[in-house]
């Protein structure tokens, strides 16, 4: 008699680690452990896509020992995406302990003392904020490989031409500026971008300086109150601080401008609406969407719509 009995498979743990494997940590290992510590988070088709030069089934089988292995983690907050009902995502990274250590060892960087495990328990919220700004960033650093005429410009080396002053700041990148409130009287501002980045045009001896907004929705456009957050507290800050000079006096820098990537084409409409009834019509406020800068191929060809409603592309 033939035995019909079902195999029963048991499906591995997705966040909790097992029968790590002997590792001998390569060139790409590298590569890839470094690529998560500069965006906090990377989903593996983003890991994946900048790993193109090998198979996308052997990157996600490495994955998988990075993080049996501890180089890589998988940070708890996205566990509800893996019930049995649903179809399965792609797994989002952050570092791990032995990743941390094997970057403190090869590249000098300074880590801060502590489990990453715990340190990668942070909301789902959170996470995505970070996989937004991360995903703009390497859409600007893709777009400028195989690029002459154009330079990505690091935060590190804007810093390392700023004063001395700002140089040795806590938080370097902390503008502030006096702004009116509703009832005309003049307070103290601060706002901290989500990252910051130039591109130079060595040709034409010019430097452009970017400001990053990644506005995944999660405050009210307009509050008619600063005790509590809002994009127009955000944007005007931005303002007054670009009338004041604080620009060219805290970074040396003599232009800057704030790209925001919202959430919807409807969230940027309100937006841009709130800034030219709110604030003034101006273009030093460029916006897209997540959607139009996921499917742009060349993130320098994509129109961003400015707070006076017209079209520009950041490679002109």
């Amino acid at each position: 008699m033939t035995d019909t009995t079902p195999i029963i498979t048991r499906r591995r743990p997705h966040f909790r680690r097992h029968d790590p494997p002997p590792v001998a940590i390569q060139h790409d290992d590298i590569a890839i452990v470094r690529f998560v510590f500069e965006g906090r988070f990377r989903r593996s088709t983003d890991i994946c896509n900048f790993m193109r030069h090998r198979p996308a089934k052997k990157i996600i089988e490495r994955l998988g020992v990075l993080y049996h292995t501890q180089y890589l983690d998988r940070p708890s907050a996205q566990r509800d995406y893996f019930s049995a009902n649903r179809r399965r995502p792609h797994y989002i990274y952050a570092l791990g302990n032995r990743g941390a250590a094997l970057l403190a060892e090869l590249d000098g960087i300074e880590m801060p003392r502590v489990d990453w495990g715990d340190k990668n328990r942070v909301t789902r919220p959170f996470i995505h904020h970070r996989l937004l700004i991360s995903s703009t960033i390497t859409a600007f650093k893709e777009a400028l490989k195989d690029r002459t005429d154009i330079r990505f410009i690091e935060p590190a080396e804007i810093l390392s031409r700023a004063p001395v002053a700002t140089q040795q700041l806590t938080n370097p990148w902390k503008w502030k500026a006096k702004v009116p409130t509703p009832t005309d009287t003049m307070i103290d501002a601060a706002n901290v971008p989500d990252a910051v980045f130039g591109l130079d045009f060595p040709a034409k001896r010019t430097r452009f300086f970017y400001m990053l907004e990644a506005d995944r929705a999660t405050m009210p456009v307009w509050r008619s109150t600063f005790s509590k957050t809002s994009l127009y507290a955000k944007f005007l800050t931005y303002f007054h601080a670009h009338k004041a000079g604080f620009h060219s006096r805290t970074y040396n820098i003599t232009n800057f401008r704030v790209l925001t990537v919202s959430t919807t084409p409807e969230r940027t409409r309100n937006t841009i609406d709130m800034i030219q009834k709110k604030i003034a019509p101006t273009n030093m406020f460029l916006f897209t969407d997540a959607a139009s800068l996921h499917n742009a191929r060349d993130v320098l060809a994509l129109g961003w719509t400015t707070a006076k409603d017209q079209i520009v592309r950041l490679d002109d």
